[in-house]
C-alpha cells in the first residue's frame, strides 16, 4: 500500500497541474484578467483534485481495479 506522502504528493500534482490549465484556459484563451481568474480556478482545481485523488484512494483500498488497467495488463 501506498504511504500517505504518496496520496499528497498525487494531490498537489493534480490539484497544480489543473489550476495550471484553467488559469491558461481563463487569461489566454477567454482573456479575462488573472486577478479575477485565480480565485475560481483555485477553487475549481482544489475540489476536482480531491474527489478524483480522493476516488483513486478508495478503489486501492477495496482493491478495484480501474477497466483501462486491467485491458493494459492483458496487453
Amino acid at each position: 500500500m501506498p504511504t500517505m506522502s504518496h496520496w499528497i504528493s498525487q494531490y498537489l500534482f493534480a490539484a497544480g497541474s489543473m489550476f495550471a490549465l484553467l488559469i491558461a484556459v481563463d487569461v489566454l484563451i477567454r482573456g479575462e484578467a488573472f486577478a479575477r481568474a485565480w480565485p475560481s480556478a483555485l477553487a475549481w482545481s482544489v475540489v476536482a483534485s480531491a474527489l478524483f485523488i480522493g476516488r483513486r484512494f478508495y478503489n486501492m483500498r477495496k482493491g478495484l481495479d480501474c477497466a483501462v488497467c486491467e485491458r493494459l495488463d492483458k496487453k
